[in-house]
């Protein structure tokens, strides 16, 4: 049941994440474009950049990371990495 309802809010973030993100950037931009002074336009565009990447690229690993969280098996989830053995050593020897 919780993984239902999980199922359903999860996708709703991702999409509220993403309209919250376009908005805050229109934003931004608006008030970066009406300053008169170019260096202090020319800085903020550029944050504007870097906070549209930020925001962008997190809302959708947000996103991602919820999904893969709720479709992984609790399987999976529970057991410890297994070791990476050099094939060439052989079998793991006994004392």
């Amino acid at each position: 049941m919780v993984r239902r309802i999980i199922a359903v809010f999860a996708p709703l973030l991702g999409v509220a994440l993403t309209l919250a993100s376009v908005f805050l950037l229109l934003e931004m931009t608006d008030k970066a474009e009406s300053m008169a002074e170019p260096l202090r336009r020319n800085l903020a565009m550029l944050g504007t950049l870097f906070a549209g990447v930020l925001l962008l690229v997190g809302g959708v690993y947000i996103s991602t990371r919820l999904m893969v969280l709720l479709v992984s098996s609790k399987d999976q989830a529970d057991k410890p990495p297994e070791k990476l053995a050099d094939k060439s050593a052989g079998p793991p020897q006994q004392p």
